[in-house]
Formats: structure tokens, C-alpha cells, sequence
């Protein structure tokens, strides 16, 4: 095999694998044919092309009617992720801070505690078993009017309860709010939430959600008991994000969800980053994203398949 031709191979990499299958061979024919004698680097128009053409199919596949079935098993995954995502990323830690030494009394706890998973505890118990309209009620009430109760439970649990009593900061509103909306959204036009559990698969589901919160309550408790900086408080989130992304990102109804999903995680990791990099600078940052990274791209590529994904063929997608 030349050199031109594993470079031009390696751009029809960016094809969908199955017309890979059927055109490959043709477009390298053709390619190398129109090729000048001892030629080593592809030609820059070849390039354009063939790029080009990879995101014109990639993108038709993501939204061409051929795909509508695929958006809509996205949609009643990520509507159960979501209120999952709440549960174990926010219930976990504040969990662990019951049995640690703290300023706030158990009575603060435990109403922190309730008000992180009481409301999507509800989100999820009603998408999965009460009626569609009574979530999704619940889902843009909690969606829209949370933050200002998630504002006073954190401003009693930290004990600046004279701050709280002040009225709450708009500022913090506004940047709780975006991803109980982005919730509600989902839980609206998701047209059976419950198909999620199918689509995922129960056994699946269980194991990430256990592991996921057991990796953040023994994270939390290192940090809050024996003070130990290994930059773990801030990394099990976006390390457990970027491992079910990455295994979700292996099928159409898997990426599908990712991307709805998204503006939720970027909402909740944005909220993170700009302290982050005060507090410690940008390298310890990048070195982190390059882990969250490497993380991604493990699971993306390593993690069994388990099919398309649709409701005509339930299979795993993460």
C-alpha cells in the first residue's frame, strides 16, 4: 500500500462505516487514478471534497427523515438521564456530608438533602409511572421555580442564613435555572420517557447509576474528612460524564442523546470551570480536560456495542 493511498484511506475514515463498505473501494479507484505519478500527499481539492462529503452524509443521516425514529428514542432516553444525572450528582455528596463534621446542623442537611432529591426523585418516579402531563407539569414547575429554593437550601446549609433572608441573588438564578428548564423541555417533547429503561437496558441503567453514585460518595467523603487534595472533589463528575458519554456516543440513538444532553452537562460543568482556573490556574485544568478527554475516547472505543438502539429493536445503547 502507497503512502497517497494510506492518507486517503484515512480521510475516508470520516464516512459512515457502511457506505464505506459499499463505496470505499470506488472512491480510492477513482482517487488514485486522478492522482499525478509519485505522488505522496493528497491533493488539497481531494481533501476538501472528501471532507465535505463526510459531513454533508453524517449530517443528513442526523437529520433526515430517516433518522426521526432515532430522535425520538433519544428523547426518551435523555428525558430519564436527566433527572438521573440530578439525583446521583448532587444527592451523593450532599449524602456523604451528613456523617462528616460540618457548621450546619443534621436538620439543615437533611432539608438540603430533600430539596435536591425530593424534586427529581419526583421527575422520575412520574416518567416512569404516572401520567405524561403530570411530569412534565412537575418537570417546568421544579424546571422553572427550583433555584430559588435550591438558593435557600445552600444558603441554610452553609449557615449564611442572614444572606438568604436578604432575598435570593439574581445572578445564581439565572445560572441554576438553564438546566431544569433544559429538563422540562426534554420531559415535554420525550413522547414515552419510560421506553428509556427498555432502550438502555435495566441492568445497564442500575450499574451505572450504582457505581456513579458510590464513586462520588467515597470521592466526597475523602474530601470532607480527610482533606486530601487530589483534585478527586472536581474530577469524578466530569470523569463519570465523559465515560457514559463516550459509551452512549457508540450508536445513532446514543449520540443522539449525548447531544441533547448537552447543554445540561456543559450548564453544569461551566459553572465549575471559570473557579477552577482561578483557584488553581490553567494548567491543572487543561491536564484535567486532557483526562476527561482520554476518558471519553477509552470508553468510546472500548466499551462492547449493543446495536441501533430503536424501539422496533430494543437494543442497549450504552
Amino acid at each position: 500500500m502507497s503512502a497517497l493511498e494510506t492518507r486517503y484511506r484515512r480521510l475516508l475514515a470520516w464516512y459512515p462505516a457502511d457506505h464505506r463498505a459499499h463505496h470505499e473501494e470506488e472512491m480510492l479507484g477513482v482517487l488514485l487514478a486522478g492522482a499525478e505519478p509519485g505522488r505522496r500527499l493528497p491533493d488539497p481539492r481531494d481533501v476538501f471534497d472528501l471532507l465535505r462529503g463526510a459531513v454533508v452524509i453524517r449530517a443528513q443521516r442526523l437529520l433526515g427523515p430517516e433518522s426521526s425514529a432515532h430522535w425520538r428514542d433519544a428523547l426518551n432516553v435523555a428525558a430519564l438521564v436527566a433527572p438521573i444525572f440530578f439525583l446521583v450528582t448532587l444527592t451523593a455528596p450532599i449524602t456523604i456530608t451528613l456523617f462528616v463534621s460540618g457548621t450546619a446542623s443534621l436538620r439543615d442537611h437533611l432539608l438540603a438533602l430533600g430539596l435536591v432529591f425530593l424534586p427529581n426523585a419526583l421527575i422520575l418516579l412520574l416518567a416512569l409511572r404516572g401520567p405524561r402531563w403530570a411530569a412534565m407539569a412537575w418537570a417546568w414547575t421544579w424546571g422553572l421555580g427550583g433555584s430559588v429554593l435550591t438558593y435557600y437550601g445552600s444558603m441554610v446549609l452553609f449557615g449564611e442564613g442572614a444572606v438568604a433572608a436578604e432575598g435570593p441573588d439574581p445572578s445564581f438564578i439565572l445560572s441554576q435555572s438553564p438546566p431544569g428548564v433544559v429538563t422540562a423541555l426534554l420531559m415535554t417533547f420525550a413522547s414515552r420517557p419510560a421506553e428509556g429503561v427498555d432502550l438502555m437496558g435495566r441492568g445497564t441503567l442500575l450499574r451505572w447509576t450504582a457505581v456513579s453514585t458510590l464513586t462520588l460518595a467515597v470521592t466526597t467523603l475523602i474530601w470532607n474528612a480527610f482533606m486530601v487534595d487530589l483534585f478527586i472533589d472536581q474530577m469524578a463528575v466530569p470523569a463519570l460524564v465523559a465515560m457514559a458519554c463516550g459509551a452512549g456516543c457508540r450508536t445513532p440513538v446514543g449520540r443522539r442523546a449525548v447531544l441533547l444532553l448537552l447543554p445540561i452537562i456543559l450548564t453544569v460543568a461551566g459553572q465549575q470551570v471559570f473557579a477552577q482556573i482561578q483557584l488553581r490556574g490553567w494548567p491543572p485544568f487543561l491536564v484535567e480536560m486532557l483526562f476527561v478527554a482520554v476518558l471519553f475516547t477509552v470508553a468510546r472505543r472500548g466499551f462492547r456495542p449493543y446495536g441501533s438502539g430503536t424501539v422496533s429493536s430494543p437494543d442497549r445503547i450504552a
